[in-house]
Order: C-alpha cells, then structure tokens, then sequence
C-alpha cells in the first residue's frame, strides 16, 4: 500500500525514491520548516518477525552510536500507527557509486579520494566493534562536486558488533546475532571468510570488500567474475587475486601493492586497520610486500641463511665437535627470530627432515666402495630427424563477461534482437553473461512488474558489472466523476389562440 500523502512523525510523504527486499524508501518533507528527509520503512509482511524487526532498528542504532559525517543521519525512528517499523534518515542529493562505475574506470586520483572518506568512516565504525558485512558500490553515495564528491556509506542493516556495544552497552542497547553458517554481503564483494560462512568476521572483511570496491573503481570489472555463485565463492576463497596492474596498466605501483595487500585470502597478511589501508594507498609510511605473503616471507628468510656444509662443520662452528641435529636447529631456530612460533615450529621440522637426509646420504657415500674407473664408449651422434609440420591452431575466440544486479532483485534482463519482434529474456538478476569479445553494442532491458523498464547499451568490448535501478510505476488515482447538475426543463409554450380575424389573442 502506497504511503504517498500520509504524513509519519513530524514529515508528510512526497514520493518513493527507492526499494528492496526486506523494506521501502520515501522521500517526504516538513510542512512548515520544507525540510526533505529520507524514511526508510520495513515491509509490512516482516514487521511481525521480530529478529527482522531487531535487525532493523539495529541499524539505526548502529549509524547513530557511530556518527561519522561519512555516515548517513539518522534522525529519529519509531513505527507507525499499523505496526510499521521505520526510520527518518537525512537525504542525500548525487548518485550511487554504483552509477558512477556503471559510467567506466575512474581516474585513479579520484577513485583513492573517495576510498580514502570510506576509510575514515569504517575506522571509526570498527572503533565501536561494528563491522559493515556488505559493502558495495550500491551502498555508498556521493553527495556534491562530482570530480571531488562527499561520501556517505548507507544501509547497515547486516552490520555485526563484534564484541557488544560499546558505549551502548550501558544504555540498554543490544546486538542482533545472525545464525553460525548464515551468508551475509553481496556474492561480489564478499571476503572469504564470508564466502565460507564463518561465524568469526572482524573488521578485517571490510578491508576486503573496500579493495574489491577500489579494484572495480580503477579497472571498470571486479577482480573475480563467474557465471554462478558456487563459483564466484570458489574463486574469492582459492583463486589469488589479479593484479590490479594487469587490468589498469597505468596504476601506481604503491597502490597496485595496496590493493594486492587488502585482498590477501588470509586475514593475517591483510592491513591490521582501514588506517593502514589508506595510509598505503596515500604513499604515507612503509607498505607491506604484496608479493609476499606471510608464508613467502618466512621462506625467504630462510634462504638467506647459509646452508651448513658437514665437511666443515667442526671446524667453522665454535665448539661444535658433534653432527647432532641439536647443534643445527639451534643455529637456524637463531636465524628465525622474530618469526611466528607457528612458522618457526613448521620450519624446523622442514628442517630436520632436511639434515636427516643430508646424513644418511653421507653415511650411505661413506659404506659404498669407490667405483673402479670405466673408460665411457664413444659418442655416436645422431641426426634428429625434422619435426612434421602441423597446422597452427587458431586462438579460441576472446570472451568478455557482462554482470547484472538491479533494484528491485525480481527484475529480468532482456535482450533486444535485430530481426525479432520481441526481447529476449535472459533470465533473472543477479545475471552473468559470457559474450565475444568486440566493439559492437547491444540494448538491454531490465523489466519488473510495477516498475518503468530501464534500457542500457553495453558494448562487449571490456568486462563489465552493471547494478542499477528501476523506477517504480507510480499509479495514478482514478477521478471520480462528479454527476452534472440536473437543469429543471422549462415549461412549454402555450399554443396561441388565434381570433375569427386569424390574429393572435394574448393569453394572461
């Protein structure tokens, strides 16, 4: 039922502005001061589960315990006289990030400018143990300058408070804990640990899905694309991320190293904080070594160590007269300080079993007899017959792939053909397409009942991931018709009476 006209707290309702699963947006207004807010409304089939109905005040709770100027506003909430839960938000006049990217790659001064405000905010946001869960393009907006936008990051209705409220926790408030193994985020910005269902997310799987993010920002695609979920988890669990240089040739290198860095698969060899991050992306202190991960690292160190020859073994190490392992280990256990006891523990073994060998090989070379000499028959030289010649096999043809989400998440994707009369359908959002490679460009409708259909040209000649919006069909009320006024029928001329003489006679 639509609210238009009806007023909710101190605001009359103008128009909706927007939609999605679980509730609505309006934009409504002040009658007297003209003030434009935004209120956001929970579904009416929902507002009797009441974990959904937590979950939703949660976030209202969490924007306002944060109170970042790169966060949205919240400025009251409370439900409406049918049960309705809401919330009053201020409203934001720009474009989603996700419009912005739909446009192409971003210059990357300008991309780094508005990760850098969505740096400052999730820092803030994790110093209250809040963790956002589902950041993506569509969830952060840019208000202003379109060169040098303000940034104001939306919808934290999954966001996670990791270790209670914090402040809140003395003023009633409570957490909403979603169930152990539960998926929670957008299948193409989420971190692995979410892909695997962990239940133990910290702030860590923000910097992930905020690399994700910069990578699309800069490239103009995503770094992991698949044609089904099940793949898409599998490639952000075990597949290593591209190089952001690879897609985006003309990156600097401290922020190609950045970005490696954040989208480690292991939670360990990531940023310890979104500082960090955007520290590194801004050149300021020393990045870490994207090449080289945690377990690289310690390889590497190991390298540098001298390997110990037996032959020399007494005479270079002081008082070192054995070929006990001990006396090896002890020497390497000294190299590797610093090092987590974990790796240390799994290199000392490696290192064991290494000298192990070295001994029974030399033991085995002492035992044997030497060889008596053989004279080596002589080399017969021959000549290599030429290779057959085979016909070279042609490329296979480049593909490029074409994601699509929208608003709402029932919308279709057709295609428009040259020679038919109607689109054809492709199926249902989310959608990923495999298309050949090329610079011809195709229309595409995205329809749902009740909304406006939105048509989009792509070419097919990058990646591409389009998420947008359908504008919802605002009915018009029918006019009830106002029956005219029934006009009294004038009263009918008397006939007049005609003398002998043929004149009329006057009638009184």
């Amino acid at each position: 039922m639509s609210l238009i006209g009806q007023t909710i707290g101190n605001y009359k309702v103008v128009q909706q502005i927007g939609e999605g699963g679980m509730g609505v947006v309006y934009l409504a207004e002040h009658p007297v001061i003209g003030r434009k807010v935004a209120i956001k409304l929970l579904h009416a089939s929902f507002a009797h589960d009441p974990e959904t109905v937590a979950r939703f005040f949660n976030e209202a709770r969490a924007i306002h315990l944060i109170r970042h100027h790169n966060i949205v506003e919240i400025l009251d909430f409370g439900q409406t006289s049918d049960g309705q839960p809401y919330f009053i938000m201020e409203f934001l006049a720009g474009e989603s990030l996700a419009d912005r990217v739909a446009r192409g790659p971003m210059p990357t001064a300008e991309a780094v400018a508005i990760v850098s405000q969505i740096c400052d905010a999730l820092q803030s946001t994790h110093d209250k143990n809040i963790v956002h869960r589902d950041l993506k393009p569509h969830n952060v907006f840019l208000v202003g300058n379109q060169t040098t936008p303000d940034v104001k990051i939306l919808d934290f209705g999954v966001a996670k408070m990791t270790t209670g409220w914090g402040d809140a926790t003395q003023s009633g408030g409570q957490s909403v804990k979603t169930r152990t193994g539960s998926l929670m985020g957008t299948p193409l910005y989420m971190s692995p640990e979410q892909c695997r269902g962990s239940g133990k997310l910290d702030h860590r799987t923000d910097i992930y899905s905020l690399a994700v993010i910069l990578f699309e920002m800069i490239s103009g695609r995503p770094p992991f694309i698949a044609e089904g979920i099940g793949e898409l988890f599998a490639k952000h669990m075990l597949e290593p991320a591209p190089s952001l240089a690879s897609v985006a040739p003309r990156t600097p290198a401290h922020i190609v190293n950045a970005v490696a860095v954040a989208l480690a698969k292991n939670l360990d060899d990531r940023y310890p904080d979104m500082r960090s991050f955007r520290d590194a992306l801004n050149s300021k202190g020393e990045p870490l070594n994207a090449t080289q991960p945690s377990n690289l690292r310690v390889a590497s160190q190991l390298a540098t160590l001298s390997p110990v020859n037996p032959s020399q073994t007494a005479g270079a190490m002081p008082g070192a007269q054995s070929t006990t392992l001990s006396s090896a280990v002890s020497e390497l256990d000294d190299g590797l300080d610093g090092l987590p006891k974990k790796s240390k523990k799994g290199l000392l073994l490696g290192a064991l079993a290494a000298a192990a060998v070295v001994l029974v090989a030399g033991m085995a070379m002492k035992k044997s007899p030497t060889p008596p000499a053989v004279t080596p028959p002589k080399a017969v030289v021959a000549i290599p017959s030429p290779p057959p010649k085979t016909e070279p096999t042609p490329p296979p043809p480049a593909q490029v792939s074409l994601h699509f989400e929208a608003e709402p998440t029932m919308a279709h994707v057709f295609r428009k053909a040259a020679n038919a009369e109607q689109p054809e359908d492709l199926g249902q959002v989310p959608l990923d397409l495999s298309l050949p490679k090329g610079a011809s460009s195709v229309e595409y409708i995205l329809r749902a009942d009740g909304y406006k259909d939105r048509v989009v040209r792509v070419d097919s000649s990058r990646d591409r991931s389009l998420n947008l919006s359908l504008e919802r069909v605002v009915q018009a009320e029918k006019k009830t018709k106002v029956p005219d006024k029934k006009v009294p029928p004038k009263a009918p001329r008397r006939p007049a009476i005609h003398d002998a003489d043929g004149l009329a006679v006057p009638s009184f």
